[in-house]
């Protein structure tokens, strides 16, 4: 062996110790840690409750089921079954190529340190911490539209029974409120086996939920739509003359019905082995999701016998209107509505759970002033974490004040800060990243080969089109009150990390402060 090639492979063994020493130095969770240290239970999940706890975090169903609407009036029933299914399979790709750099790295950062494991000394801390500050923020946002769908929920329930109730802005924001305590109640106040047992038992309640919900209405639904209307009906009440347009808009609700799958990644730490358990979950996270929702959304199409008043239902949800249309009953209308309450009303958790532990990956890495407030660890959680990602969602609700579509436009801004903190390390992997890992891991657990780049192609394509379709405003003409607020809410975070990173954060972070960065700093220059 000559002496240049020695040298190169003690370099690569250098880096994949260095690497390892990090993975042990991450992994600083340990059973019974004692309150305050910064660990957490390194036995808290297994496949089965990492992969019930994302199931029932995104429910990509419920999703589906209460923004109905959107769907409906742009493209109509062909963009709710094939445009799910066609971001079914991007958000498919996007979790497989995560798979690599998770089956390597598996830390509560997760993006941000894929990304500056992946990325040029030059570019290394830019990189991660953007990648981590937009994966918060999407976390953020993603708690409040959360809370809001749930809040839409509640409305229509007390509308089914009620239907003289007047709702206030006030009492709108009050149920919000209820919505989002929902998270840190339940996170902090029952322990970590008991949240273990609510992850489980709400995706039962899921399950069972799913099969109740489109047995009854496929039994009571005269006469049951046509499978033309189902698989090839076309409807476009936007304004907008082009009707592909109109069908990319109506993909809003498909692409958020996967935002929040990446609580697999935070909660690796605590994880006895994330590097096999964590990719498995992940992926079967999207495989269960997709097809459920997509169970779920034909039936409920099949179920639509009159689709103006489904439209113009005085109950809120067109969900609400089919179940009145079909079984004609408030009592099982009101138990539907009960069933994806409760089990929607995880999603504010599970986002609360990734923010609060992407908090105590910034604190690790000083990231953020007072780095030892965001790695205090107290009934298994980083509670101060938990507390800001709280406040902050209060604070974003106070935008329904303001017009209706300024709080709509949450779901969309929610859903490009998510899929940009996921696209990051794809395009990592896709330039240079990928022959990295190949050379430091090259029999890691999970390896796409030549399909990795195809998968990360797609990732890249979907969020980039997403970016762009998810700005427009949702009708034709548009008014103040109509008007798509996604571009404001977008620009006003990306003003802010620019302010943040140019007044404090560039002098103060380097980027993670493992000694693996230098080992890697050496890869790139051979």
């Amino acid at each position: 062996m000559s002496e240049k090639s020695a040298d190169k492979l003690s370099a690569e063994a250098s880096t994949t110790t260095a690497i390892a020493t990090v993975l042990d130095h991450h992994a600083v969770s340990v059973p019974g840690a004692a309150p305050g240290a910064d660990g957490l239970d390194k036995n808290a999940f297994g496949f089965l409750s990492a992969f019930s706890l994302a199931f029932s975090c995104i429910n990509s169903w419920v999703v589906l089921v209460v923004g109905l609407s959107a769907g409906l009036a742009s493209g109509g029933p062909t963009a709710l079954v094939w445009g799910f299914l066609y971001a079914t399979i991007c958000t498919y790709a996007t979790v497989l190529s995560h798979g690599e750099m998770f089956a390597v790295f598996p830390t509560a950062g997760g993006q941000m340190h894929w990304a500056a494991m992946l990325t040029s000394p030059r570019w290394r801390a830019s990189v991660s911490w953007t990648t981590g500050m937009v994966n918060v923020i999407g976390l953020w946002l993603g708690i409040a539209t959360a809370a809001f769908l749930c809040t839409n929920i509640v409305v229509s329930m007390i509308l089914v029974n009620n239907p003289d109730w007047v709702l206030t802005t006030g009492k709108q924001y009050a149920i919000f409120i209820a919505m989002v305590m929902f998270a840190p109640l339940s996170t902090i106040g029952v322990g970590a086996r008991a949240n273990r047992l609510i992850d489980t038992g709400l995706m039962v309640l899921a399950v069972v939920g799913i099969l109740a919900i489109t047995i009854t209405l496929l039994a009571t639904a005269k006469p049951l739509a046509s499978a033309s209307f189902v698989f090839g009906g076309v409807r476009n009440t936007t304004g907008y003359s082009s009707p592909v347009i109109a069908w990319l808009i109506g993909l809003l609700q498909s692409a958020y019905a996967f935002i929040g799958f990446d609580v697999v990644y935070h909660v690796s730490e605590e994880m006895p082995a994330p590097k096999k358990d964590g990719p498995k979950a992940a992926n079967w996270t999207i495989i269960v999701s997709g097809i459920s929702a997509w169970f779920v959304v034909v039936c409920l199409l099949f179920s639509i016998t009159d689709l103006d008043s489904v439209l113009g239902t005085a109950y809120g949800l067109p969900f609400t209107q089919i179940c009145m249309n079909a079984t004609g009953s408030k009592a099982a209308t009101t138990i539907f509505l009960l069933i994806i309450l409760l089990v929607f009303s995880n999603a504010t958790r599970g986002n609360t759970i990734s923010a609060s532990r992407m908090l105590l990956a910034f604190g690790r890495d000083d990231m953020l002033p007072f780095p030892r407030v965001w790695t205090y660890v107290k009934f298994g959680e980083p509670v101060w974490g938990i507390a800001l990602s709280i406040a902050v969602a209060f604070l974003v609700g106070f935008v329904q004040f303001g017009p209706s579509s300024a709080f709509n436009s949450l779901l969309g801004a929610s859903t490009i800060f998510m899929f940009v903190s996921y696209t990051i390390p794809c395009g990592c992997m896709l330039f240079g990243g990928r022959r990295k890992l190949n050379r430091l891991f090259p029999d890691r657990i999970h390896n796409l080969g030549r399909w990795g780049v195809i998968c990360n192609i797609v990732a890249i394509f979907f969020v980039l089109q997403s970016i762009v379709i998810y700005c427009f405003p949702a009708d034709e003409p548009v008014t103040a009150a109509s008007m798509n607020y996604v571009v404001v809410f977008s620009a006003f975070f990306t003003l802010l990390l620019i302010a943040i990173w140019f007044g404090y954060a560039r002098k103060r972070y380097t980027g993670p402060k493992e000694s693996f960065l230098v080992q890697l700093e050496r890869a790139d220059d051979e």
